[in-house]
């Protein structure tokens, strides 16, 4: 199997972190002599958050005030991940990179200067009431609340979207997949659409 490079995208509650984690517990059981690396975006933020650095500090004050992490951050945190881990021969899944049209461009140039080839990007579709009914099952207070989740589905759109097209234009093939049905329906989808 060659290696695969394929990042995450879908609105909150479209199940984007399950995804990520049954394509890896995929792949390792059926190429198991090539590693998996999978930086996941916010387990990264939340331990840079506490490393007690400057950076660190005034970064946890933006995410804790509500606001967004300026563009450097994510890209700073994916390049010490794949400096530390990544040689360009394992599978490459990103979840929660790319959210903004520099940080795909970064990206980009990161998977370009391995030399990976097939470069795609998997888009989860749901519809916000659904992903609404999916947040509140979860039972956290955060997820509940209308005016949270409207600004999160508002961000997604201003920002996220762009990133998509941004990566389209830098050559990554953009595979749409109805998120709607349950997870291992959406897991069997994935897998097809990416000819695994």
């Amino acid at each position: 199997m060659n290696p695969i490079t394929v990042a995450f995208f879908g609105i909150s509650g479209s199940g984007k972190g399950t995804q990520c984690i049954l394509l890896e517990d995929y792949l390792k059981e059926k190429d198991p002599s090539r590693a998996v690396v999978r930086p996941e975006m916010g387990d990264l933020l939340r331990k840079f958050m506490q490393s007690g650095t400057s950076l660190a500090e005034a970064t946890a004050r933006i995410v804790n005030s509500g606001g967004l992490v300026p563009s450097f951050i994510p890209i700073y945190m994916l390049t010490g991940v794949l400096n530390d881990t990544f040689d360009g021969t394992q599978h490459l899944i990103l979840d929660g990179t790319c959210r903004r049209r520099d940080q795909s461009r970064a990206v980009d140039e990161m998977m370009k200067l391995w030399k990976r080839k097939n470069l795609q990007a998997v888009v989860l579709k749901l519809s916000k009431e659904s992903a609404k009914t999916r947040l509140i099952a979860r039972g956290r207070v955060d997820d509940a609340k209308d005016e949270a989740l409207n600004s999160r589905f508002a961000w997604y759109e201003e920002h996220v979207v762009p990133s998509i097209e941004e990566l389209r234009a830098c050559g990554w093939e953009i595979i749409e997949i109805d998120g709607e049905p349950d997870v291992e329906h959406v897991h069997k989808n994935i897998l097809a659409a990416l000819k695994l």
